[in-house]
């Protein structure tokens, strides 16, 4: 009867020439078939000359375990996030996206992207899509719909780099934290915007937004009136990518007689 002995790999008392639970030998080696250099008691490779010379043991099923799990999950959520944005995509203007939710945008047919377009999603290119998809939705009345897709949409804008944040996300953020009833969170969205530009129309649109939403009228007409104000001195509405995309809401809140209540939230 062969007298146990640790094996030298896992440390488990075996006996015989090839340990029971990791299969490494036991048993002194012969030197390298290649060279005759002598061989480690668990070496896969010759020292000497680099021949292969043995074979990992192969792992447990339970190790692929969290890898399956993980490769299952992240296909269920690719094949969600494609039937949640197989509807309510709209026409761009240049790079970026449409949006606002009011009556008159007029939104395209895009289908379904495939699971090559998903994959090469950016986290802000998913959150501007599910963004559209909640103004949709809330345009339309579907609130409950709506209010499925916000988290969604914040946790997408939620995984864009600092260096990918920009007014025209934090007023996205801004317009979700209202569908939210979350004014705080809408305010310092509004806030972020004007500190980098005291003039930005997303910011002061934002910014009234929330105040009337808190119940400020008062506040929420000074913000605009800041608007038109920066508006008439600049003869117009500037000529610039976030207040294209956002020209309806604009030219909304421009209005005198503009209410609450009218638009996207």
């Amino acid at each position: 009867m062969n007298t146990p002995r640790e094996c030298p790999r896992c440390g488990s008392a075996e006996a015989g020439s090839f340990c029971a639970q990791c299969g490494a030998p036991l048993a002194g080696r012969a030197g390298c078939p290649a060279c005759g250099a002598p061989l480690g008691q668990d070496a896969l490779y010759c020292t000497e000359c680099g021949r292969q010379v043995g074979a990992r043991p192969p792992k447990p099923r339970s190790a692929r375990v969290p890898w399956i799990t993980s490769a299952l999950a992240l296909a269920a959520f690719s094949i969600m996030i494609a039937v949640l944005v197989q509807r309510g995509s709209v026409d761009r203007v240049g790079e970026m996206t449409m949006t606002g939710g009011l009556p008159g945008e007029t939104a395209s047919g895009g289908g379904m992207p495939s699971m090559e377009e998903l994959a090469r999603m950016t986290p802000r290119e998913q959150g501007d899509r599910l963004f559209e998809r909640v103004m949709r939705e809330h345009e339309g009345g579907n609130f409950e719909r709506a209010a499925f897709f916000i988290d969604m949409a914040l946790q997408a804008y939620d995984a864009v780099p600092a260096s990918g944040v920009d007014a025209d996300l934090h007023f996205h953020v801004g317009l979700l934290r209202l569908l939210t009833a979350d004014s705080t969170g809408a305010r310092e969205g509004a806030e972020a915007i004007l500190s980098e530009d005291p003039d930005h129309l997303l910011g002061l649109l934002l910014a009234s937004r929330a105040a009337e939403f808190a119940g400020g009228a008062e506040a929420a007409e000074e913000f605009r009136g800041r608007m038109r104000a920066a508006v008439d001195e600049a003869g117009g509405i500037p000529d610039r990518a976030e207040y294209d995309a956002h020209r309806t809401l604009i030219e909304s809140a421009l209005e005198p007689e503009a209410e609450a209540g009218d638009g996207d939230s």
